[in-house]
Order: structure tokens, then C-alpha cells, then sequence
């Protein structure tokens, strides 16, 4: 499931679809009422979506993360809350929300907690209906407002539904592989191959995670952060005694659960 798909699902209906502009570009709109263009500040573009419910209906957080940068009670989108989950590599931008702000920079989030209503507060206080405009980005700092302001990516493309795991400990050390093991971008069976080991390969870790029935490891493979299956999860069997896919050369559990 997509992120708009999913506030679809919570009864949001879609107003603005960046792939359905005359234009025919992904995301050049040109919203202009009363001579007044909505999009001039990006040269006519609006890499966002909009949606509505009602006025001041509660808005859920489409997926885990923290509260970052640009979350602002007075920001270029109004009342604005900007949600960034490292794992996953995106963040979003929820703007025109009612003041003042409902969460606090640093707070962490789960799908589907509310973190803001729905309102039309804007930057120059402009006659505007009460919606939601959220806007997905790479995850990362962007430097200058009217990048930030401005970039946008197609969130049609994010299953939000896969990235998801069980449970996870910041537990590290050394695995030695003695079976081919497929690589992929994220620890579950949804997640996108990306490639395969070699038997006898030993890869540094930094986390754990128990995930459909497997345990998982995130490595880094010339230098990209990745995830192997090491070994099928049998409950009642504690990590330790499960007969692995290869080695435990080392094991550092003083950090403990996440």
C-alpha cells in the first residue's frame, strides 16, 4: 500500500493528483485563481498531493519516523510538520495544518498517529479551502527553502505496507555466511533483492531484527547499507541457539532492544 492510498483508506479523498495536470508533466499545475498563481513560488510546479475530509479532521503520520527540520508553525506551507524515517529513506511534508503545531521537534511517530488537523493556514495568508497538502522527499537534509519548498517525488512508489518489521535489537558483531543468501533493501520477504552473497563471506552488523519468520541482520556491502536472512526464526528459540545460515563470529549485545 502507498501512503495515498493508505490516507485514502482513513477517508481522505484526493483533490490535486500531480499526474493527472493539463500539462502532462509530473507535477506542473500552474494553479492560478483570480490572477493569483498558487505555484508560482515553484515556477508552476506542485509536487504534491492534496486531500480533504473535513475541516480540522485529525491527520495520521502514513508511516513510523521523527518529527525534523522544517516543522514550523509559520512555515511556507502554514502550520507544517515535516515526518523523516531514516530506514525507509523518505520524509514527507504535511502542511497547511491548524495551528498551533500538535508535536514537537525530535518526537518519534508510528503510523497512523495523529499528528496535526487539517486546516488552509498558509505563508502569505491567501484565501485557500481547508485541505491537506503532503509533499514525499528523499530522506535528508535539502538545503534552502525553495528546494525544500520545491522538490517532490511520487509517492505511488512507496509501499509503506513492507516497511515494516516485528521487533528489532541494536545488537552488532560478525556473521560468516555458509549458504548463499539472497541481499535485499530491507529486513522482510517484500523487501527488493539487490543482490546475493557468497558462501564464507563474514559481514559486520549493527542490528537485529525478528521479521516474517526469519532473522534478519543489517550489514553494509560496498558500502550500502543491507539485509540478509540469517537464519529461520522457531519460536520459542532465542536467537543464540537458532541454527543460522553461517557463523556468529561475534556478538555485542550490551546495546540491547530498540
Amino acid at each position: 500500500m502507498n501512503p495515498i492510498a493508505y490516507l485514502i483508506s482513513q477517508g481522505f479523498k484526493v483533490t490535486s493528483d500531480p499526474a493527472r495536470y493539463k500539462s502532462g508533466i509530473w507535477g506542473l499545475r500552474n494553479y492560478t485563481v483570480n490572477g493569483y498563481n498558487y505555484d508560482q513560488y515553484c515556477g508552476g510546479y506542485h509536487r504534491a498531493f492534496d486531500l480533504v475530509k473535513y475541516d480540522r479532521a485529525p491527520i495520521p503520520a502514513v508511516f513510523d519516523g521523527i518529527v525534523t527540520a522544517g516543522t514550523n508553525n509559520f512555515g511556507n506551507f502554514g502550520c507544517t510538520v515535516v515526518v523523516a524515517n531514516k530506514n525507509l529513506g523518505y520524509q514527507v511534508i504535511y502542511g497547511h495544518l491548524a495551528r498551533p503545531l500538535k508535536v514537537r521537534l525530535g518526537q518519534r511517530v508510528k503510523q497512523g498517529e495523529i499528528i496535526g488537523f487539517q486546516s488552509n493556514t498558509n505563508y502569505q495568508n491567501v484565501r485557500m479551502d481547508s485541505h491537506l497538502h503532503i509533499q514525499f522527499q528523499k530522506y535528508g537534509y535539502i538545503n534552502g527553502e525553495r528546494n525544500f519548498v520545491c522538490s517532490g517525488i511520487n509517492p505511488l512508489t512507496i509501499n509503506i505496507a513492507e516497511k515494516k518489521y516485528k521487533a528489532a535489537w541494536l545488537w552488532s558483531g560478525i556473521f560468516e555466511t555458509e549458504h548463499v543468501i539472497n541481499i535485499r533493501d530491507f529486513p522482510s520477504l517484500t523487501g527488493r533483492k539487490i543482490g546475493i552473497t557468497k558462501k564464507n563471506v563474514k559481514f559486520s552488523f549493527d542490528k537485529l531484527y525478528d521479521n516474517n519468520g526469519f532473522w534478519w541482520l543489517r550489514c553494509m556491502d560496498n558500502g550500502a547499507q543491507v539485509f540478509i536472512a540469517c537464519g529461520k526464526k522457531t519460536s520459542g528459540v532465542i536467537f543464540t541457539k537458532t541454527a543460522l545460515y553461517g557463523e556468529l563470529k561475534r556478538l555485542d549485545t550490551s546495546k540491547g532492544k530498540e
